[in-house]
């Protein structure tokens, strides 16, 4: 027949197969929307109604030998769907909403008219155990590629005539397994009590829900388990019987071994079309730019909370007393502080520099600009402390706000500071040096008993003591107070500055670490290494398994090269990419390939318990390693927009 009419069922299997039918009706999947199992194969359909989307509960579809060339879109709304068959069709390619099948366990689209798999199908590596894909035209690349899963040709009385596999899965048992499979869909469904099926000559067939049958067995659990390797089937010796449903089942292979060596090959195909579809700079798009979002993010300055703590704590009533000693304890330090560095400048800095003890860049090294922030302070900012603190009202809050934008010198100097300190370290081995050094701490009304460096750590610690001083100030101060307002924009003004010091101080560790990186790696200079953005996270030795590549040849032809190096190179990561190096000959490494990480938030993930895979621009790498090793590696790469 050519068409049929449906009314409401609420069938759970029906068996359309063998019709000569040419179309569904628009209503099917509205009219059917309890079925789990649907046999339409051995018809004429050209296209399968969107409406397939309206049968949620479906488990198991068969569209074989039809003429079908293309699936609809809303298969992908099958979120139960397990089993999928549409052998024998004409169908070349497979949209990707067939990734969004779920829970798909077996897929067969063999004798179809594919060229190359589709890559969408990677997605499915983590559900999917039953790929069959014999009789489609593919190109060499992927007949290569599933050559493994391809059930061999049996041998002929000429063997030259016919070719005999030799792959790990070419066996018996596999043979059998996958003929039992495509026999099995044809019978599974006889084993329920009940079961719609059509078979007529006549014109038409008018449908009634005179028939409900009861639910399958769950697949996955007796009906149908690869992990336990039990598929029904027919049985093998045609003179056997049983009055048991039971005895129509039977194991997909003889031993569990089997199982699992098909679902590893099956694993090993798909992780293989996921690089391709990792690869593909049409699905890199959208997590470029949701990638450059999340960079912005968190290149933006982060308030300290320590801020959101002391804005909503509850302002102590302490009377005038207590704000009175943190006013005094605030000028006493900033007194002190002076002092030491003009002690600094005018026992040590002035006099080697007239000495010429050092020359003037190992003392711009060692003092940066200590000359500076003493012209501040002993100019500018003591004496407006000391005025505001002179006052009746004591607004101290003000004087920190009119002179924030100075506080941006500590950033220079604690750039420099490690700088300072090696350089000290350095030149004091000099005995000019460390004689002059000692003589100036012998001066004890001056200078005290503390050592240079320790003199020279001091700036580093000052605004860390403001925002203390700040904070203890705003928590004494009474929500009415006249100051009390300015206290909050102050103490929020420097919490910026000092984030911003330490992130400057951050880059400039960063840029230097990369100097340091780019000269002691040969070819690093081309790319170049060191740049305002880039960040170092981790470097180390990695064992690296496999790769897989993406090249573009001429007339933009993308092929994938697959390699098995196994062997160790040495691997340094960066916010944005990921250095493949060896050791060299004249440089302690050698870059050998570069792996930009900009098509993934979290580009790497671990895959079995001593394997990782990272997914680059234009490269997927397989590292095998120990489980500590690849929870560090992956926690870094994951991570780097935020390291």
């Amino acid at each position: 027949m050519n068409t049929f009419t449906s009314s409401t069922t609420d069938a759970y299997a029906l068996d359309l197969s063998g019709n000569y039918l040419t179309r569904l009706p628009s209503n099917f999947g509205f009219a059917h929307a309890t079925l789990q199992t649907l046999d339409i194969s051995n018809n004429r359909l050209e296209e399968l109604s969107e409406d397939i989307c309206r049968m949620p509960c479906l488990r198991e579809l068969y569209v074989d030998h039809n003429l079908l060339s293309q699936l609809p879109n809303s298969l992908g709304s099958l979120q139960n769907l397990e089993i999928l068959s549409i052998a024998n069709n004409n169908i070349a390619t497979l949209k990707p909403s067939v990734a969004q099948l779920k829970a798909l366990r077996v897929l067969n689209i063999s004798h179809n008219e594919f060229v190359q798999l589709p890559a969408c199908l990677g997605l499915l590596v983590e559900t999917l155990q039953l790929l069959v894909v014999d009789g489609n035209p593919l190109d060499r690349a992927h007949q290569s590629l599933v050559e493994p899963l391809l059930t061999p040709k049996q041998t002929g009385p000429n063997p030259r005539m016919t070719r005999t596999h030799t792959y790990s899965l070419q066996t018996k048992e596999y043979v059998s397994g996958i003929k039992r499979f495509m026999r099995w869909k044809r019978h599974s469904t006889s084993n329920y009590p009940t079961l719609l099926t059509v078979d007529t000559k006549r014109d038409s067939i008018n449908f009634a829900a005179t028939w409900k049958s009861h639910p399958p067995a769950k697949i996955g659990e007796a009906e149908m388990s690869l992990t336990t390797a039990v598929l029904p089937m027919e049985q093998e010796d045609a003179g056997q019987s049983s009055s048991s449903s039971t005895s129509r089942k039977s194991c997909l292979f003889s031993s569990s071994s089997g199982t699992d060596l098909i679902r590893h090959m099956t694993s090993s195909v798909l992780w293989q079309l996921r690089d391709e579809w990792d690869l593909d700079p049409a699905h890199g798009d959208a997590t470029r730019e949701l990638l450059g979002m999340h960079t912005e993010k968190y290149s933006s300055v982060r308030e300290s909370t320590a801020l959101d703590h002391a804005y909503h704590a509850k302002a102590a009533t302490a009377g005038n007393s207590q704000r009175m000693k943190i006013l005094s304890e605030l000028l006493v330090t900033e007194v002190t502080y002076v002092d030491t560095l003009k002690n600094v400048v005018g026992v040590y800095l002035n006099p080697m520099r007239e000495a010429k003890i050092l020359s003037e860049s190992e003392l711009r090294k060692i003092f940066l600009n200590i000359e500076v922030i003493l012209a501040f302070h002993n100019d500018h900012f003591l004496p407006a402390i000391t005025h505001a603190i002179s006052q009746p009202e004591m607004l101290i809050a003000d004087v920190f706000l009119r002179h924030s934008a100075h506080f941006r010198l500590y950033s220079v100097y604690t750039n420099g500071h490690e700088t300072s300190v090696q350089t000290l370290f350095r030149v004091s081995s000099r005995r000019t040096v460390s004689n002059f050094i000692q003589s100036a701490r012998q001066d004890v009304t001056q200078i005290g008993q503390v050592s240079l460096d320790g003199h020279l750590l001091t700036p580093i610690q000052r605004l860390p003591r403001y925002r203390m001083l700040l904070a203890d100030l705003l928590h004494n101060t009474p929500a009415n107070h006249t100051d009390h307002e300015s206290l909050v924009a102050a103490l929020k003004s420097l919490d910026s500055i000092i984030y911003e010091v330490n992130e400057k101080k951050r880059e400039f560790e960063q840029q230097t670490r990369l100097r340091q990186l780019q000269s002691s790696i040969l070819g690093a200079a081309e790319i170049p290494l060191v740049a305002p953005h880039r960040r170092f996270c981790l470097a180390g030795a990695l064992y690296l398994k496999q790769h897989c590549k993406m090249v573009v040849r001429k007339n933009n032809v993308v092929k994938f090269k697959r390699a098995s190096p196994n062997c160790n190179f040495w691997f340094c990561l960066f916010n944005d990419l990921l250095l493949q190096c060896v050791a060299g000959v004249n440089k302690d490494f050698k870059i050998v390939d570069t792996h930009k990480l900009d098509t993934c938030i979290a580009p790497a993930r671990i895959i079995s318990d001593t394997e990782m895979r990272i997914i680059g621009s234009d490269t997927v790498l397989y590292i095998k390693e120990d489980p500590d090793t690849l929870r560090k590696w992956a926690h870094a790469i994951n991570h780097r927009l935020v390291i």
